[in-house]
């Protein structure tokens, strides 16, 4: 298995566990985590079963994307839920700290998205 392949079976096996926590069902999920990485159910599928060997670039950077994608969402939904803490809490000090560590991780994966690709071609 190339190391393009390893990476994108990481990334993919922690996407499709959150999307088959909400939906149930491990295809459902595969179909979801397929759709985010604009490719197949079966490309998807592949990959995480290790018949894929090989991943090719853009399919790579279309998975690394939906990873820090993801990523994003789940630091805003917390980011969110600190927020109601806070406003119910206004002297935790714990609270005010996870809060701006939330937000320094949201700022860096911001960076990260519009970051150029390390294989782009120009």
């Amino acid at each position: 298995m190339s190391s393009a392949a390893a990476e994108a079976t990481v990334f993919l096996r922690r996407m499709v566990e959150e999307e088959r926590k909400s939906l149930g069902k491990k295809p459902l999920a595969i179909k979801e985590v397929a759709k985010s990485c604009r490719t197949s159910f079966w490309t998807i599928n592949n990959i995480l079963i290790g018949r894929a060997k090989t991943v090719d670039g853009d399919l790579r950077d279309r998975i690394r994307a939906a990873f820090v994608n993801n990523l994003r969402s789940h630091a805003a939904r917390l980011l969110h839920e600190a927020e109601i803490a806070a406003a119910t809490d206004n002297n935790n000090d714990d609270l005010r700290v996870v809060t701006d560590e939330i937000r320094a991780l949201a700022s860096r994966l911001e960076i990260a998205k519009s970051a150029p690709k390390a294989g782009a071609r120009g």
